[in-house]
């Protein structure tokens, strides 16, 4: 499909090009061997991205090459498309710095994959353009690029990236509806097109208009275009057709019988592959030819373009294959001190390290035997004239510690953003003992520390001793079971509310409650509750299963409440959080609400096409917003779009935001977290709905997950400050 230019690369230096030689060489003498994946789809399209090729394929799969991989694999990052209902990729292009990478496919699906961030944004149905995407292209870097599509009816459309959401232009039919397979984009100016009635077409302008260039007489389909070094195209099509064009006239060839599916160019060499399982090469001499896989089609293939990925060509059944090593090093890791005193460190690495420029003959990295999963070890030291150490890996950063010296004197930042130091410390999760065996609904950190509420009005804390109950019955001592719990901004008092109406404020400095059941004389069932503001002069926010919210304010005289306010149609509202943006709820209808006015009025802010319960909200930003949800869903939302995400099947109740980390719990005891990256599983255990999630500011305190049967789950980690 479409390629960028500057991420190209095929010399004649490089590995295997000439095992192109003859048909019929074998697959090693081609230069391609075969790697594992995490698919069994047909593989539609590959682009190399920053972080090398990316595969994408029908069903919605969507997948990365890892560094570190042993046996090297693509693994799955996306398992349902963009809009998790598994609408088949088509087209896949990367920005100009190989940042996003550009997806498009089925029913209108198009979006963008973050590859340092390792987030989906999704932008489909541009200009309510509901057909097959076949293609995209991507112009400029991440975060300012524009875009190109091109559809099964024949359309084309370009937009411009703006704050997050796509501004779309007006879509021309430039070929009388025919289908445009293939679309390569030279500049934000300059493109052509291949299409089902084996023509290409050319635009100067951006799109606004095409010309037909040819090839004449040929009327079968042409399924790929690429623009070579020269300033030429080639174009590849049905029954082994090739034509290539030098500006004023076209040359046909035919180097095999079956069709070929996609090709791409780079400094003057030109790479196809197609149907029989065959590459073919041109040479000086023509076109060369070398079968990898009789059976298997081969849709698509990437030309590495930083001399340190391989190349890799793609089809159905999931195969793929890549030629040239795997030399990345991709990320970079520095260790600064704010102090003159010395502060010596180690890590390991799982995959590959070097030095950077700033890393001197005091740093050392050794390989090792790969015991623990360090296949290297590092150590260094900061401080003095020393201030900084850099260092370039692939794969992941793994057990960091502070051999000598204070580790409250680093600053660590991983490709630019900046991490603590306990965040790069090994981690792991295990059961603790709470003391009780009721299903615990939810968490909150207080100034005392963590606290859990859950069945028959059980409160219980996390002391320096373990879990203890602090509260055997509840506000009112009836027993009833407590579903929300929320803090002052401080910490210092903890409401918590449950069924019947149960509410209470606990003053965690003061040891005592104190029962605010039944308030404005509503006796419904508290789904959960938030709060906002100082303890004495708190804003209270409760919520129930009439789709009600019920606001309160407290002060020296107790709380004072106001009339409930439904913000949509009647269905229970799962959960609610306040941030200084505003108060936010979601509900069962797949809906989520924000009030700018404390709760007075309500706007709707999503999710259209959702068709989920939502369970919980978390705010970290207007444009940083996460929803969980039912059937496995995440939604995210970036102040523009909202994108949603799978993370398995099962309901996710729970959700924690704190910055870039995050922390999911649901059912069959399943745990997401986000660390630095994006969304990954981290914990599976006994089958317990999980249904409350602690993640501070503070990264020293470990994650909290609670659930059924009294479950507690913590993070554990080697701490590196002593």
């Amino acid at each position: 499909m479409s390629r960028r230019n500057t991420l190209k690369l095929l010399g004649a230096g490089v590995a295997g090009a000439a095992g192109l030689a003859t048909a019929g060489t074998t697959r090693a003498a081609a230069g391609f061997e075969r790697v594992a994946s995490e698919t069994g789809k047909s593989v539609r399209a590959v682009a190399a991205t920053a972080e090398g090729a990316y595969a994408a394929a029908a069903n919605g799969d969507v997948l990365a090459r890892r560094a570190g991989d042993d046996p090297p694999t693509f693994e799955r990052v996306l398992d349902a498309g963009l809009t998790a209902q598994s609408k088949s990729f088509y087209g896949a292009d990367a920005t100009a710095d190989g940042r996003n990478l550009w997806l498009c496919g089925e029913a209108g699906v198009v979006g963008h994959y973050d590859v340092v961030d390792e987030q989906f944004t999704d932008h489909s149905k541009p200009n309510g353009l509901g057909s097959t995407v076949r293609d995209v292209a991507a112009m400029g870097p991440a975060g300012d690029e524009r875009v190109a599509l091109v559809t099964g009816g024949g359309v084309f459309l370009t937009g411009r990236k703006r704050d997050g959401g796509m501004e779309w232009g007006t879509a021309v039919s430039p070929n009388g509806g025919n289908t445009i397979h293939a679309l390569e984009m030279v500049d934000a100016s300059r493109g052509w097109f291949a299409d089902a009635t084996g023509s290409v077409y050319r635009t100067r302008d951006g799109g606004s208009t095409w010309t037909e260039v040819g090839p004449d007489g040929f009327g079968s389909p042409l399924y790929d275009v690429t623009v070579r070094a020269d300033g030429g195209v080639t174009a590849v099509g049905s029954a082994g057709h090739v034509f290539e064009y030098d500006g004023s006239s076209w040359a046909a060839a035919r180097p095999g019988g079956a069709a070929v599916r996609g090709v791409d160019s780079a400094d003057g060499v030109v790479v196809a592959c197609g149907e029989g399982g065959v590459v073919y090469r041109r040479t000086d001499d023509g076109w060369t030819a070398a079968g990898l896989d009789a059976s298997k089609t081969l849709r698509d293939l990437t030309l590495d373009a930083r001399e340190a990925y391989p190349d890799t060509v793609a089809g159905n059944a999931g195969y793929v294959y890549e030629r040239g090593s795997f030399d990345a090093y991709p990320d970079t890791l520095t260790v600064e001190t704010t102090s003159e005193s010395r502060v010596d460190y180690a890590f390991g690495n799982d995959t590959r390290v070097r030095k950077g420029p700033n890393a001197d003959a005091t740093e050392s990295v050794e390989e090792t035997c790969g015991c623990a999963g360090h296949a290297f070890e590092v150590t260094g030291s900061v401080g003095g004239s020393a201030d900084a150490d850099d260092f370039r890996y692939g794969g992941a950063v793994r057990g960091f510690s502070v051999t000598d010296g204070s580790a409250a004197d680093l600053v660590t930042s991983v490709s630019g953003t900046e991490v603590s130091v306990e965040r790069l410390a090994d981690r792991s999760w295990s059961a603790v003992d709470a003391g009780v065996s009721v299903t615990l609904f939810a968490l909150a950190e207080t100034a005392a520390g963590p606290y859990a509420v859950g069945g028959a009005g059980r409160v219980v804390a996390r002391t320096d001793d373990g879990w203890g109950v602090v509260d055997a019955h509840g506000p009112s001592g009836a027993g009833n079971n407590l579903y929300g719990a929320a803090v002052t901004d401080e910490g210092d008092h903890l409401w918590a509310a449950g069924g019947s109406g149960e509410l209470g404020l606990y003053d965690v400095a003061a040891g005592d409650s104190t029962d605010y059941t039944a308030p404005a004389g509503e006796t419904s069932t508290w789904t959960d509750v938030a709060v906002g503001g100082a303890a004495g002069d708190e804003s209270v926010y409760l919520v129930n299963g009439s789709g009600e919210v019920l606001v309160g304010r407290y002060g020296a005289d107790g709380p004072t409440w106001s009339a409930p306010v439904k913000p949509g149609n009647g269905s229970t509202i799962r959960g609610v959080t306040t941030h200084d943006s505003g108060v936010y709820v979601c509900d069962d209808n797949a809906t989520v609400f924000r009030s700018t006015d404390g709760g007075a009025t309500w706007s709707t802010l999503g999710i259209d096409g959702a068709g989920v319960s939502l369970y919980d909200v978390a705010v970290v930003a207007e444009d940083d917003i996460t929803v969980s949800g039912g059937s496995g869903r995440l939604f995210r939302y970036n102040g523009a779009v909202w994108t949603e995400q799978k993370l398995g099947g099962n309901a996710r109740y729970s959700l924690a935001r704190d910055d870039d980390r995050g922390l999911i719990g649901g059912g069959s005891g399943e745990v997401f977290e986000r660390e630095i990256g994006g969304w990954t599983g981290t914990y599976t255990g006994p089958s317990k709905n999980l249904q409350g999630t602690l993640v501070t500011s503070d990264p020293s305190v470990p994650k909290i997950v609670c659930g059924g049967d009294g479950t507690i789950l913590e993070q554990s980690f080697v701490d590196p400050l002593y």
